[in-house]
């Protein structure tokens, strides 16, 4: 029936995926520090699909004074691991508020394969994932940069290069798991050259929405709203995306 339930500690929410299902998805996905923000506007650019930051949700989330926010805010705060249902769980809010879109890409996501698991099971497969390939060191630095331009503390600084390290295996894992949806790209190279092997890769994902667009099928109604969020517990949180990641990844 298009139902899907995000499973916390006092009730069941049900998620109605219905009206964004039919809409294509592109995960950007790459070491903090790989240029995923550049690559996911450029991707917006070129097709004109919404681009959802994860990690912005989930600290607009932490600054509201509800049990779910104050949950992420202690979590941060203590640098420790953000559920990944929760992360997923807003997300999926985000879509269902946008269901207009002609698509959406996932900035810098998933973290990791239990992140991409619960996504595909309860939203989607995505249409592409593009996987960003750069140096680790050339990562780091870029991340060390944009954290000190933040004003964020020399321990975090300082901490790049580990961070860059725990993410390469994560996201190594997870473009294993999606096989011939992934494609991979460097993005070390200039805007220019980036833009030109995006429109190439992503011709045939392109191709496919314009001709849903030209031939719409029958869509659900679309007056649907993300629902009322159940107080979570503070204990036994589910499986759970890296924090420090997390906090860097607003760097791309």
């Amino acid at each position: 029936m298009g139902c899907f339930y995000s499973k916390n500690s006092e009730e069941d929410v049900v998620y109605d995926m219905t009206p964004i299902r039919h809409l294509p998805v592109i995960f950007v996905n790459g070491v903090p520090g790989a240029g995923n923000q550049t690559v996911a506007q450029t991707i917006s650019t070129i097709t004109g699909y919404t681009m959802i930051r994860p990690g912005d949700l989930v600290r607009a989330e932490a600054a509201k004074d509800t049990a779910r926010g104050r949950l992420i805010a202690d979590k941060m705060q203590a640098q420790e691991d953000v559920p990944e249902q929760l992360t997923v769980d807003l997300i999926k809010e985000s879509m269902l508020m946008q269901h207009e879109a002609k698509g959406f890409i996932l900035v810098g996501f998933p973290k990791n394969p239990r992140m991409s698991s619960i996504f595909n099971r309860q939203v989607k497969w995505p249409e592409k994932i593009v996987a960003l390939e750069v140096d680790n060191e050339v990562a780091a630095t870029r991340l060390q940069t944009k954290l000190s331009e933040l004003g964020r503390p020399e321990s975090e600084i300082n901490a790049a290069r580990r961070i860059v390290k725990e993410a390469a295996h994560k996201v190594k894992n997870v473009h294993k798991r999606f096989g011939g949806h992934v494609v991979t790209l460097d993005s070390s190279g200039n805007p220019k050259a980036l833009a030109t092997t995006l429109k190439e890769i992503l011709s045939d994902t392109i191709e496919k929405s314009q001709m849903r667009a030209e031939s719409p099928e029958p869509r659900p109604p679309t007056a649907v709203s993300a629902p009322a969020v159940a107080q979570l517990s503070m204990a036994a949180p589910l499986t759970s995306e890296p924090g420090p990641i997390e906090a860097a990844d607003g760097a791309n």
